[in-house]
């Protein structure tokens, strides 16, 4: 309802409700407010829609509101017919479990129905002392709960607790057009929004129960269709699992010396064997270069422990010291040191493990195949490798690479791009 009325559309007249033009004009009317009981005057100037007001009383702030639920129900009653909501029946089918279920809906749309008979203002028979607006009886025997929301809708606690419960909404209707008894009538029996609070009228008919069964005849369908996909993934891992075995067996031993050169023992048992390998070298160096050594010890910058510093078939401090001679030493301030030349040089000249190369290779191979030039570095892993053996897998060009970063953390380079770096000293 737009906004509040002083003006009374109906009056109450030997207990029935009644327009103003249907009585005798003024106090002659003999009609009682509907909300208080008052006697009312039934006004019928021409220059207005006829109407009720108090006799020299207080006018009644619920009188409109009351005369208008009161008239909406005796339409109903007078008529016994009134047009049911459209309803969606839900269905539900398990397959496995609660949570594992099929659904569908069968859509009743609004229909005109007769009514038995129709009460109004008597107590349901639902637990809970209820008592519904209109209660009718249908001809299937089934009772109709009908609410009339004029100002105030159905409170939560009846909503829930009445079966077949449906309200009529007239709020959003005009005032001067619920104070027109055939409007009003229109209203509430046919054109007013109306909804089902709860509604089980619907519940077990031939349409409902028919969609029920097509629901449970596609449950062992549903359950072959499942099968076979779930056969079909197992086949495919399989499979995948026989293709990742073939594939790893060609590297099964490069993995296990990886695997095991990465323990702290396999570590150190490497470090010894490339340190006596490399005395000769290591003993040079030194006598090479005294300015780097003049405190009698070995600079840091020349001894720094990378991840797969142990790749190349020398001791670290010779690879490190041999960079430092071509790209740091020798070189003016500025100059540009580039990442592959500098790798192919120390391979060139020390080499690399027999067995570190092939994983190398084969994970460059990933690294630069067609498939992987749109993927992030980071994923770009040899699909038939465990993340961990990925991780341990080092490049040639990723061990220099880390060394560079490091000298750039000592100062003596900077990085100029992914692929080069320029001399600060």
């Amino acid at each position: 309802m737009k906004k509040r009325s002083l003006k009374i559309p109906f009056g109450s007249l030997d207990g029935r409700l009644v327009a103003p033009e249907n009585v005798a004009r003024g106090r002659d009317c003999n009609c009682l407010c509907p909300n208080c009981d008052w006697p009312l005057i039934a006004n019928q100037g021409g220059q207005t829609r006829p109407y009720f007001s108090h006799d020299r009383g207080p006018e009644c702030v619920g009188g409109f509101e009351t005369a208008v639920h009161k008239m909406a129900k005796q339409i109903i009653l007078d008529h016994l017919t009134v047009v049911l909501p459209a309803h969606s029946v839900e269905i539900t089918v398990p397959v496995t479990s609660e949570d594992d279920v099929l659904t569908g809906s069968v859509l009743y749309p609004e229909r005109l129905v007769q009514l038995v008979s129709a009460v109004s203002e008597k107590q349901a028979e639902e637990p809970g002392r209820w008592i519904p607006d209109v209660t009718a009886t249908l001809k299937n025997n089934a009772k109709l709960y009908i609410e009339i929301k004029v100002t105030h809708g159905v409170e939560q606690p009846k909503a829930e607790a009445l079966d077949n419960l449906m309200e009529i909404d007239l709020g959003d209707w005009e005032i001067d057009a619920l104070a027109d008894t055939e409007v009003l009538e229109r209203a509430v029996l046919r054109m007013a929004a109306r909804c089902w609070y709860r509604c089980s009228l619907y519940s077990n008919l031939k349409k409902v129960r028919q969609k029920q069964a097509e629901l449970e005849a596609k449950v062992s369908e549903v359950l072959d269709r499942r099968r076979r996909r779930e056969d079909k993934e197992r086949d495919a891992a399989r499979e995948h699992q026989r293709q990742r075995e073939a594939a790893r067996a060609n590297y099964q031993q490069d993995l296990k010396k990886l695997i095991e050169l990465n323990t702290v023992a396999g570590q150190e048992a490497r470090e010894k064997l490339l340190a006596a390998n490399s005395s000769k070298l290591l003993l040079d160096i030194p006598q090479r270069f005294p300015r780097e050594f003049a405190n009698g010890s070995w600079p840091k910058y020349l001894s720094v422990r990378v991840a797969g510093d142990w790749l190349f078939n020398i001791d670290r401090r010779v690879w490190q010291t041999y960079i430092y001679e071509r790209a740091i030493a020798d070189v003016p301030k500025g100059h540009q040191v580039s990442v592959k030349p500098l790798t192919d040089s120390i391979v060139r000249r020390f080499g690399v493990v027999d067995w570190a190369k092939r994983l190398s290779d084969l994970k460059l191979e990933t690294l630069f195949a067609t498939s992987n030039r749109k993927t992030p570095v980071t994923e770009k892993n040899v699909w038939f490798l465990t993340s961990e053996e990925n991780a341990l897998i080092r490049t040639p060009s990723s061990v220099v690479r880390s060394y560079l970063d490091a000298l750039v953390a000592f100062g003596l380079l900077k990085r100029a791009s992914p692929h080069t770096y320029q001399v600060e000293i």
